[in-house]
């Protein structure tokens, strides 16, 4: 037996090892310098593996970074950004020069767009506007709409180039080179084409094969035969012209030798702009609007946009009524906010145009006041047939410009917790179907989206030299104590508005995921001439349909999930939980990631 003595080494020896293992383990167990831990959080997050109701995956969740946008290619891209340490505007740049590779049809660097942007270290917002110019020698009579819509005639002075690199060098981190490799590589490498370019090529194959547009079909044919769904495609002229860019910025794409080939080729289709046209484009930095919206604040852009007077019009109008108790789409729902939407839509049209050719009573239009004004004139159980616009100090404009119907949203975060939120645009798909031999890239067709006619000079969007053209665009975000919480936008032409508030009330005010909110049934009245309303039918029951043309809806049926009413990319910050939801519209095939 052992003896008192020896017991009590015994027992003090294993109190000492007792400790001393309590000790490294209580080390072990000290945060790492980039932990959650580290920076006050008492865990790290437990991530869901999927969002409730992301059928189609489009979806993704993160603690990092995230990016929304048309293809996985360019969401890949702008994930790879964030991971190599850029910032949300590098990520949003980066992304943006590769959807011009994937979706070439629909944005690119002939064109031009608008960028929300909310910078974390200074809380400050920014709206970066590139709509493009009229260029200075065109004047009224001188394009037909008819004739000269499929024509380098309908090229506006493209700005897209000017206004993501005035980004990156105002707000990004990275250099050009680093920011714009990984779309250099993919157009010169290849893809695999997805069905929605693979029919867009189809479409058009006929006016790709018209005598002088031998170019297009070189691009977009394999020896005359259209690519297909899964062929890898490449586009090695694009791949140049963007090294062009990398390599020289701003000052050659608009002064330089690739300047010359496009002005020397945009003038042999029989463009008008000049040398000095491009030269004298700049990108404008502007004050966002906004409004409150049940203790929220939703930030958007001003003029020349009309999308974002026009949203925030219509929550203003839609805080009057108690949309939660009307129920998630129900008939008096769907009636209640497409009048509210209409209302919207008519004073867009009527007051807003390009900021440095008329005074534009935008402060007012996105005023409480105002929208109490309207909501007198909302209908009770019947559809306006023609919206009114408002009374406004200023004189009424009458628009007669037609509008662009195809463009791209982009919505990124990035870890430092900036946001970017923005759209891009060709106009029509495929532009003016018009491009350069040994470019790449096809041009805006905005030059149709003025108005030409001298009778009609009243027009916000009559042709003047110099003019930004006008846009629904309206990349937006939405905050709660001052910070966001939400990046959002759309395509589809005049469904833009109506889709972001749509999916905003889905998320605010309904409590979905922002995953269900973007993929939830839509109905919308978008008609600008009358009472028409969008509808994927298959999605509502016959009594909501019934009870719609009851309230004196003419219904225009579309497929299920159809691009006709919107395509969102969205992000949405938890902020408690430290998680964000990243969401991609399945009707455009939109994909998001994270990380």
């Amino acid at each position: 037996m052992l003896n008192n003595s020896r017991m009590k080494r015994i027992w003090i020896i294993l109190l000492v090892v007792v400790m001393v293992v309590t000790m490294l383990t209580a080390c072990s167990q000290q945060a790492a310098p980039n932990s959650p831990a580290s920076s006050g959080e008492s865990e790290t997050p437990v991530l869901p593996t999927k969002m409730e109701g992301d059928e189609f995956n489009n979806g993704a969740i993160g603690l990092h970074g995230g990016v929304s946008s048309c293809s996985e290619y360019s969401s890949q891209i702008g994930i790879d950004v964030l991971k190599a340490g850029g910032n949300a505007v590098d990520a949003a740049v980066a992304t943006a020069f590769a959807i011009g590779v994937v979706e070439p049809n629909l944005s690119g660097v002939g064109g031009c767009g608008m960028m929300n942007i909310y910078l974390k270290d200074t809380n400050e917002y920014i709206i970066l506007e590139y709509m493009e110019t009229v260029p200075k020698a065109v004047t009224p009579g001188w394009f037909n709409k008819d004739e000269d819509s499929y024509t380098a005639k309908n090229a506006a002075v493209p700005s897209q180039v000017n206004g993501l690199l005035t980004a990156l060098e105002k707000y990004g981190t990275m250099s050009r080179q680093e920011v714009m490799a990984p779309a250099i590589k993919l157009a010169k490498e290849g893809f695999k084409m997805d069905s929605r370019l693979a029919g867009a090529i189809a479409d058009n194959f006929d006016l790709f094969s018209e005598p002088g547009k031998e170019y297009l079909l070189e691009l977009y044919t394999n020896g005359g035969i259209p690519y297909s769904e899964g062929d890898l495609f490449k586009n090695e002229d694009l791949a140049n012209t963007l090294q062009a860019i990398a390599d020289g910025g701003i000052d050659e794409f608009y002064k330089g030798d690739l300047a010359k080939k496009i002005v020397d080729g945009l003038r042999a289709g029989g463009s008008l702009i000049t040398m000095e046209d491009m030269k004298d484009y700049e990108a404008a930095i502007r004050e966002p609007i906004k409004t409150t919206y049940h203790g929220y604040e939703v930030i958007a852009p001003p003029a020349p946009s009309n999308g974002g007077d026009w949203l925030l019009e219509t929550l203003n109008i839609l805080e009057s009524y108690d949309l939660k108790a009307m129920g998630f789409n129900t008939p008096e729902y769907i009636f209640t906010f497409n009048e509210a939407s209409r209302l919207g839509l008519a004073d867009s049209y009527a007051f807003i145009g390009d900021p440095a050719f008329y005074d534009l009573p935008i402060d007012k239009m996105v005023s409480k006041e105002y929208a109490t004004e309207r909501v007198k004139q909302m209908p009770k159980d019947k559809v306006l047939e023609n919206p009114p616009a408002g009374d406004l100090p200023v004189k009424r404009l009458d628009p007669t410009g037609e509008e662009s119907k195809h463009t791209s949203h982009i919505a990124v975060i990035d870890e430092m917790g900036n946001i970017v939120s923005t759209t891009n645009t060709l106009g029509l798909g495929w532009g003016c179907k018009f491009a350069v031999p040994g470019t790449g890239f096809f041009y805006n067709s905005h030059i149709s989206n003025l108005e030409h006619d001298p009778a009609k000079s009243d027009s916000p969007d009559y042709v003047m030299p110099g003019k930004r053209v006008r846009s629904t665009i309206t990349p937006s975000l939405v905050l709660k104590d001052g910070e966001p919480i939400m990046a959002i936008g759309s395509p589809g032409s005049l469904a833009i508005p109506p889709a972001v508030a749509m999916v905003i009330n889905n998320v605010l005010l309904f409590d979905m995921n922002i995953q269900q909110a973007i993929n939830a049934p839509r109905a919308m009245a978008i008609d600008r001439f009358g009472p028409t309303m969008t509808i994927e039918q298959g999605r509502f029951d016959e009594a909501t349909v019934k009870a719609l043309e009851a309230y004196g809806y003419k219904i225009k049926a579309v497929k299920d999930y159809d691009s006709a009413v919107g395509g969102i990319a969205a992000i949405y910050l938890d902020k408690k939980a430290g998680i964000f939801y990243a969401g991609g519209d399945p009707r455009r095939n939109y994909k998001a990631l994270a990380y």
